[in-house]
């Protein structure tokens, strides 16, 4: 039987190719973000792979609709077994450039969305007593560069989620 694992940001970049990982491995993977033409590319992907792929447009930032997505996961694809967030977003520019409310986004998605996507897989690994939960991560959570400071920043928040569970 094929695991049932979950991509937050998997529209592209690392998230992406996450998801093709799994689906290559023998997975079928529901894929969450916001860009509907990449989850729509990952999908093709994940399906050129012979794989079940579950679109669900989400913006991890926003629980409700991280939760949701989690319980559509279950009821289309089954039990999740696996969950990854790799979602984030990021801001260029000088940190005087940049606006409170940019730093706020960015932090809302690259950290309180691993954050959501933790506590909805939780919700569902726990009684079952399994599961895993990745967390994917930058080195830029232990070094800043110029021009990244909010981006560096969410890394770093998000930075004591290592290791959260092992079901």
């Amino acid at each position: 039987m094929n695991r049932v694992v979950v991509v937050t940001g998997a529209s592209g970049g690392v998230g992406r190719a996450v998801a093709r990982a799994f689906a290559d491995a023998g997975d079928d993977v529901a894929l969450l973000a916001r860009g509907q033409s990449g989850l729509d590319g990952a999908a093709k992907d994940v399906g050129n792979r012979g794989q079940r792929a579950l679109v669900v447009p989400t913006d991890t930032a926003d629980w409700s609709q991280v939760h949701h997505a989690a319980a559509r996961v279950e009821d289309e694809l089954g039990p999740i077994e696996v969950w990854v967030n790799v979602a984030f977003t990021s801001v260029f520019g000088r940190f005087v450039d940049i606006d409170p409310e940019q730093y706020r986004r960015v932090t809302e998605v690259s950290y309180l969305g691993y954050v959501h996507g933790t506590r909805a897989a939780l919700e569902y690994m726990l009684p079952r007593d399994r599961g895993a939960i990745v967390q994917v991560g930058s080195t830029l959570a232990y070094r800043g560069i110029p021009l990244q400071t909010a981006y560096c920043g969410g890394q770093a928040r998000h930075s004591g989620f290592q290791r959260v569970a092992s079901l």
